[in-house]
């Protein structure tokens, strides 16, 4: 009887050990629903807090107890309750680099949609008056003056709306730069901007690294400040990124590093001397220019991502004009004096102007406001050759068939001499003076031109000793001199050398950047050519009415070129006007359905981003109920615990 009673004490201790530690699997659920009580009203409190993620508790088994080993030797143990282990945020990594990419992609054609629209704006109203009705002005009033040429008030008028067709032109070209110089403002607020969102990303790693250093707990909300900042920045620049053991994130830039923990590097904006354009280049990690802008945008390599390289290529490098269209080689302009074609020269022509287009494709094409300054300042440049052709037409002279036989002496206008040999290398231009009208005036002067450059005057005037020779077609010598006669009786020879533009210089140009209406026209009248020239045996008759100029009037509906070197249509100077707005309005409307499609995707992804990271106030109420009753049941639980002690121990008393 005293040996039962001894072992029934045994197996009173032992159920009292075995109570204890069920008294402790009780309160670590108390504990884990408790935890779970909180994180769930965490999440309804944030349920419209804008970048927040849900959370949610991960709980693990405390640890194991052993009791015993059974007779088929595996181990017996005694759960010791739970534990919660993390407060994780609930995340998409995927999703979170999809949303940037494509958001990014969004700011990117918004920048482009946004310039079309304000280019759009600056050739459809130009102080109220669209610039196809100047470029119609101007044809108009040289049909006027061809039907009446004598009458020097439609002459006043030319003059005057040619300076008007110029000034319009101008304005449009000088809005245009105007433009382009305001976007360096939007460029470096940018730059300031994603400086700003590294130093704060910067931060943030170093809080977290801070907060979870202790193995203890996640810095949530840090994470969350931080997601935000990189949904931002996706919205200025494309970068990549990762996250290291410590919690804090690397952050490149077009793979220059950008945050790297508690260190973050800085943008910054470089003016180009040649244009006064910034260009954003790295202050301090050695990687010199931050975008690589020498080839057009790419889907494919992700260049077309992030406002910041919107508003680079909408800009452009330069400011450009009609040098830059490519022209592609003429083959007749390959057939030598003998009339042989040298197709090999023609041959390495072709391919430097594939290049040249390339390079066009790449740079000047790549931006909408560049091209349309390029094709507006050539259809100009066209218009202009034109008209200063028809009242000083020039002549294509091969020097190898040029006689100098009696030409002794040659001398500028300056009273320098002038070497002759010049004379018989290669071809140049000089002004017909057989055939090209005179002016009104008492000298009947010719070669004066309508549209001036700035700097540099059309002819070299080369006053020679004696007339110098070419031949026609015929074989017959045709006299390349004006002959005239000084005070003194003399006869005295005048070659007007046509100065030849140089792309290099723009002061040679007849460009937008430089032209300006002949000042010797606007002082006096009398000197433009619309009298027939006396060689022709037409003393005192006008040109025009002599149809002199028609090839001038006819030219409009002509074809004067192509918009792009990538067209193969060539077009009349009014259609190519039409044809370049509306090209303007295609890309335009091209890049507003970028837009809306790249908002529709991004907002997709975000839709699938919120399911997995945004609080669901229905499901977190559900969780609510589940930790609830998860605390009743466990305080239910250590309150039967708590009875069965009290009687086991009332037992042993």
């Amino acid at each position: 009887m005293r040996f039962m009673t001894a072992d029934y004490r045994k197996v009173q201790v032992i159920s009292m050990g075995s109570l204890f530690t069920s008294f402790n699997s009780g309160v670590s659920g108390l504990h884990a629903a408790q935890s779970g009580l909180n994180t769930t009203s965490h999440n309804l409190a944030n349920v419209k807090t804008k970048g927040y993620t849900r959370q949610q508790n991960i709980q693990t088994d405390s640890y194991y107890q052993k009791v015993k080993v059974s007779v088929d030797g595996s181990l017996i143990k005694t759960g010791m309750g739970t534990n919660v282990s993390a407060i994780r945020q609930i995340r998409d990594a995927f999703l979170d680099k999809e949303y940037r990419l494509e958001s990014g992609r969004q700011a990117f054609y918004e920048k482009l949609s946004e310039t079309a629209g304000e280019v759009e704006d600056i050739f459809g109203e130009t102080e109220g008056v669209e610039f196809r009705e100047s470029l119609q002005a101007l044809w108009n009033v040289m049909q006027e003056m061809a039907n009446n040429p004598e009458d020097i008030t439609k002459r006043q008028l030319f003059i005057s709306t040619a300076g008007s067709f110029l000034e319009t032109a101008q304005n449009v070209y000088n809005q245009l730069g105007t433009y382009q110089t305001s976007l360096n403002t939007e460029i470096s607020d940018q730059v300031d901007k994603i400086n700003e969102i590294g130093s704060k990303i910067a931060y943030y790693n170093q809080e977290i690294i801070k907060i979870e250093a202790s193995g203890v707990e996640n810095a949530n909300d840090y994470r969350d400040a931080r997601n935000q900042l990189m949904d931002e920045l996706a919205g200025y620049v494309n970068f990549t990124y990762q996250e290291d053991e410590k919690g804090s994130v690397q952050v490149y830039i077009e793979n220059a590093l950008f945050v790297d923990g508690s260190l973050n590097y800085h943008l910054g904006c470089e003016t180009m001397p040649e244009t006064g354009f910034y260009k954003v280049r790295w202050l301090d990690n050695g990687y010199g220019d931050a975008f690589d802008m020498s080839e057009a945008y790419s889907n494919a390599k992700k260049t077309d991502v992030g406002s910041l390289r919107g508003v680079l290529n909408a800009r452009g490098e330069k400011i450009a004009d009609y040098s830059d269209m490519p022209k592609e080689p003429v083959k007749t302009d390959y057939v030598d004096a003998a009339g042989q074609f040298d197709e090999t020269a023609y041959k390495v022509a072709m391919n430097e102007y594939q290049a040249e287009v390339k390079k066009y494709n790449n740079t000047t094409g790549n931006s909408i406001i560049t091209q349309i300054q390029a094709q507006f300042d050539q259809l100009i440049h066209n218009v202009v050759t034109q008209i200063n052709d028809a009242f000083a037409p020039n002549m294509d002279i091969n020097g190898n068939k040029v006689d100098l036989a009696n030409v002794t002496t040659a001398t500028t206008e300056k009273g320098d001499a002038f070497d002759l040999t010049q004379l018989t290398k290669g071809k140049y231009k000089i002004l017909d003076v057989q055939n090209c009208p005179v002016g009104t005036d008492d000298h009947e002067t010719i070669g004066t031109e309508v549209f001036s450059r700035g700097q540099i005057d059309r002819y070299q005037k080369i006053t020679l000793d004696a007339q110098i020779y070419t031949e026609d077609a015929d074989g017959n010598p045709v006299g390349l001199a004006q002959k005239t006669t000084d005070a003194a009786g003399n006869e005295i020879y005048t070659l007007y050398l046509y100065n030849e533009e140089d792309t290099a210089d723009i002061d040679w140009m007849y460009t937008l950047n430089s032209m300006v209406i002949n000042k010797d026209l606007v002082a006096d009248y009398s000197l433009l050519e619309v009298k027939a020239n006396p060689a022709q045996g037409l003393e005192g008759a006008y040109a025009f009415g002599g149809n002199l100029f028609k090839n001038l009037l006819d030219s409009w509906d002509q074809e004067m070129g192509r918009l792009d070197p990538n067209s193969l249509a060539s077009y009349t100077f009014d259609d190519y006007y039409t044809n370049m707005v509306g090209g303007l309005g295609v890309r335009g409307n091209g890049w507003n359905s970028m837009v809306d499609y790249q908002k529709s995707l991004t907002e997709s992804v975000e839709d699938r981003r919120q399911q997995v990271a945004g609080v669901s106030s229905d499901e977190e109420l559900v969780n609510m109920m589940m930790f609830q009753h998860a605390y009743n049941a466990s305080s239910r639980y250590i309150n039967t615990i708590d009875n069965m002690l009290q009687y086991l121990i009332e037992r042993l008393g």
